[in-house]
């Protein structure tokens, strides 16, 4: 765990950084909102538990929670749902329909859960959340949101970057140090990349980009305050380019699965017609670029 940090408006983030071995560390974040009525986005490593919940408490009385945002189920980021919400009794859990059965399925206690999905409001008090999905993430039932109160974007997963050492700010870390780190981690935890229309999924960037956010708050990297194009450009590079189609690029993508065999399969018999199957068509051209991005 790192010390509790303010990001923008009411927010602060509650960093944690993970080991990921042979590549780096990944930040593994969870987040505060101090409003008419607080709510804790996610509740962290289960690993670091009591320096989480010490720093939780030196921020805010968790009794003050009313309530906690779970984004997807995954391991890092309900990792002390828990013990969070014994210590936290008024406290409402909010998290999509799939996300409250997959908590059933766990043998989690649902019984404080309110589902929420895109294309409704969640009122705050003094402010409203708009429920969205990210551009890209790891498990089916994720969702961020975007504060309109504060201008905060929440994209779960999105944007996660594995990263040589901690940076504890984003402006801190190395553009091609970032840039490397966000394609090797979304190779990993968002592979399905490798297979979708790189147009759609430029469109898709090209809309968060349009929320300009004042800030960017994500799982898996240090907060983003101000301009967010040069971060979409890197994700636009990284996976709308035609080089991106490229199967050795994409080491976990079905072609370059059928790539190796016919290799391995043309070693050993001398076989050709795999590398005939296997063989790249045209690369699909992305009609958005960086700069209509920035636009």
């Amino acid at each position: 765990m790192s010390p509790v940090q303010p990001v923008a408006g009411d927010w602060s983030v509650l960093p944690s950084w993970l080991p990921v071995p042979g590549m780096g560390v990944l930040a593994a974040n969870s987040f505060l909102l101090r409003g008419r009525q607080p709510m804790l986005v996610d509740t962290g490593l289960l690993a670091v538990s009591d320096a989480y919940i010490a720093a939780l408490t030196e921020a805010i009385d968790p009794a003050d929670l009313r309530w906690i945002w779970i984004s997807h189920l995954d391991a890092d980021h309900v990792g002390n749902l828990d013990r969070v919400t014994a210590l936290a009794p008024n406290a409402t859990v909010l998290t999509s329909f799939l996300g409250a059965g997959k908590m059933q399925v766990a043998g989690m206690d649902a019984s404080r859960v309110q589902t929420i999905e895109p294309g409704t409001r969640i009122d705050l008090g003094d402010r409203e959340l708009v429920p969205l999905r990210p551009p890209y993430y790891d498990a089916p039932e994720t969702l961020g949101f975007f504060d309109l109160h504060d201008r905060v974007l929440f994209a779960a997963d999105a944007f996660g970057a594995v990263l040589p050492d901690a940076a504890e700010r984003y402006a801190d870390i190395p553009r091609h140090a970032l840039a490397e780190g966000l394609r090797n981690w979304s190779s990993l935890d968002a592979p399905w990349l490798s297979q979708i229309d790189p147009r759609r999924f430029a469109a898709s960037l090209a809309a968060v980009g349009c929320l300009t956010p004042l800030a960017t708050l994500t799982g898996h990297l240090p907060p983003v305050t101000g301009d967010l194009g040069p971060l979409l450009e890197d994700v636009h590079d990284a996976w709308c380019r035609p080089a991106a189609a490229d199967p050795a690029l994409m080491p976990f993508s079905l072609e370059s699965a059928l790539a190796a065999v016919a290799a391995g399969s043309s070693r050993a018999r001398g076989d050709a017609r795999l590398h005939d199957i296997a063989a790249p068509g045209p690369s699909v051209q992305a009609t958005a670029t960086p700069a209509s991005l920035a636009r």
